[in-house]
């Protein structure tokens, strides 16, 4: 019981070293994550042992080379990442606007992917590895509308969600709703939610067991989505569809279609019309 306890602990250790913040010392992380400092200590001092921190001059702490070896394992294994690209990079082009590529992690929204618009005009959008809560975003609300509902309630809608903006969900069931609604959409919108005058569309991308691994969008000023939406949400599902097949392809049985949910296969197949 000891050792799950203490592997609960690291997680909000390590997600302490951001770019913005990249180094910590002992007192820091023992004020942050509050607990006494003998028990900071002792965790980073875990963390070290295994190479996912490194101990610098003055006892300050950085992220460990050990994550680039933990990295290189994840590129050798079927990437999302790779086989999104060409397709997320086509998405682009052809609208001109920012297309984005996300996972999620402990119910947070990781940016591994993004192409940038070029409209003199543009978004900037999230940069690469940067993480949000995921219920003010459409990459976030994809991926949360494809998990397991009593492990969602525990985890997000049981607790508060922050605000961003004037138009960001914060009541637990309104988001409950919205997340039905993505599900029978087979996308989600971001309406000025994480960004002001920001809007953007998503679709899931599933693995060859048709399980929900990504999601991708379209992020444009709120002046060109809304004339465009329907055009937008179109093409993103298409293309996390196209996506979707490539992962599938990726991981050797060409043979074994993706297995969509009824209610997407008929969305799809509306996209198509």
């Amino acid at each position: 019981m000891a050792a799950l306890q203490t592997v609960q602990k690291i997680g909000p250790v390590l997600d302490l070293f951001t770019v913005e913040r990249p180094e910590w010392g002992v007192s820091e992380v023992a004020g942050e994550l509050g607990v006494p400092r003998s028990s900071a200590h002792a965790l980073l001092a875990s963390l070290v042992d295994i190479g996912l921190l490194q101990c610098r001059a003055r006892g300050r702490y950085r992220i460990g080379w050990r994550v680039v070896e933990l990295n290189q394992a994840l590129q050798g294994t079927v990437d999302v990442k790779s086989c999104a690209a060409p397709i997320l990079q086509a998405l682009s082009e052809k609208f001109g606007e920012t297309t984005h590529l996300a996972v999620m992690e402990r119910y947070r929204v990781i940016y591994v992917d993004k192409v940038l618009g070029n409209h003199v005009i543009n978004v900037s959008g999230a940069r690469i590895g940067a993480q949000l809560d995921a219920h003010c975003s459409a990459v976030g609300k994809v991926l949360l509308a494809h998990c397991d509902p009593a492990q969602l309630a525990r985890n997000l809608t049981d607790k508060q969600l922050r605000r961003y903006t004037s138009s960001t969900l914060t009541d637990p069931d309104e988001l409950a709703a919205e997340l039905k609604g993505v599900l029978r959409r087979g996308c989600a919108v971001d309406l000025a939610e994480a960004v002001p005058d920001v809007h953007c569309v998503a679709a899931p991308i599933r693995d060859e067991m048709g399980v929900v691994v990504a999601a991708m969008s379209i992020t444009a000023p709120a002046t060109r989505f809304v004339p465009a939406q329907h055009e937008f949400r179109r093409a993103v599902i298409a293309a996390a569809a196209d996506a979707s097949r490539a992962l599938s392809t990726s991981s050797g049985d060409e043979s074994t279609p993706i297995r969509l949910p009824e209610r997407e296969v008929s969305v799809l197949h509306a996209v198509a019309g």
